[in-house]
């Protein structure tokens, strides 16, 4: 089994990443690496963000996903940061979650979500 899941992220601008990722979602910054900063989204689970200009991947496609129980709790946290939401807390019934949606300044979508399903087993 594995111990820890890291997901590498690339961006322009590691200080607007920081502020959006550390200051409005409140991760804790973990490490500080030459060209990447790691943040801890749970127990074993973490983001790195680093910067490049030669980027592997774009921000199409890719969506960050933090499970979490207060979505709307949160979603105030990034509305009163001043950033607006891409998508509004709704549910979702077709995969029975509650979630919402707001762009990171590189364009990534960040999903903030909760599991309605009961047979969820929620780590957090």
């Amino acid at each position: 089994m594995n111990e820890a899941l890291i997901t590498f992220i690339y961006v322009d601008d590691a200080e607007a990443s920081d502020a959006f990722y550390r200051g409005v979602l409140g991760l804790p910054l973990v490490t500080v690496q030459p060209t990447c900063r790691i943040y801890q989204v749970s127990a074993a689970g973490f983001l790195g963000v680093c910067s490049s200009n030669d980027r592997p991947t774009t921000p199409a496609g890719v969506v960050i996903t933090l499970v979490r129980p207060d979505v709307d709790v949160f979603c105030d946290r990034i509305t009163t940061a001043g950033l607006e939401l891409e998508k509004a807390p709704a549910h979702n019934e077709r995969f029975s979650i509650y979630n919402a949606f707001v762009r990171d300044p590189d364009g990534y979508l960040v999903e903030i979500q909760r599991f309605d399903d009961p047979d969820w087993a929620n780590p957090i």
